[in-house]
């Protein structure tokens, strides 16, 4: 066998291959968060919302929507240098979103059960 049909095998074998593990993933509905701030944001998602009153107060009188803190919590970016990472008890981050021509930054405290949604700043 020459080198080109050894080539054109290993590569009809390995598209193959790669059709066959996409519809298997793709039905699995499976994600992989392996960088900091997939994790960070997964970890948040995962836990009981809970807002201190003045976000409350912003989300009754619809400054703020749940839409909004939903979409954060999937496309925000963490803020990992103004982030409290080091505390034991619960750890502090700054999220960053875009949406509807505005930016929030929410300041999150993640405990071990419970994330709380902290300060929400727009601008």
């Amino acid at each position: 066998m020459s080198f080109f049909q050894r080539l054109a095998f290993y590569l009809f074998g390995a598209l193959l291959g790669c059709i066959v593990v996409y519809f298997i993933w793709q039905k699995k509905d499976t994600s992989f968060c392996y960088l900091p701030n997939c994790r960070t944001l997964q970890d948040i998602r995962l836990k009981k919302r809970a807002f201190d009153p003045e976000v409350q107060q912003m989300i009754n009188s619809k400054v703020l929507d749940t839409a909004i803190i939903s979409y954060t919590y999937l496309n925000g970016s963490v803020d990992f240098s103004k982030s409290n990472t080091k505390l034991k008890s619960c750890k502090r981050y700054k999220i960053h979103s875009e949406f509807n021509n505005k930016t929030y930054e929410f300041d999150v405290e993640n405990c071990d059960s419970i994330a709380t949604i902290k300060n929400v700043t727009i601008k």
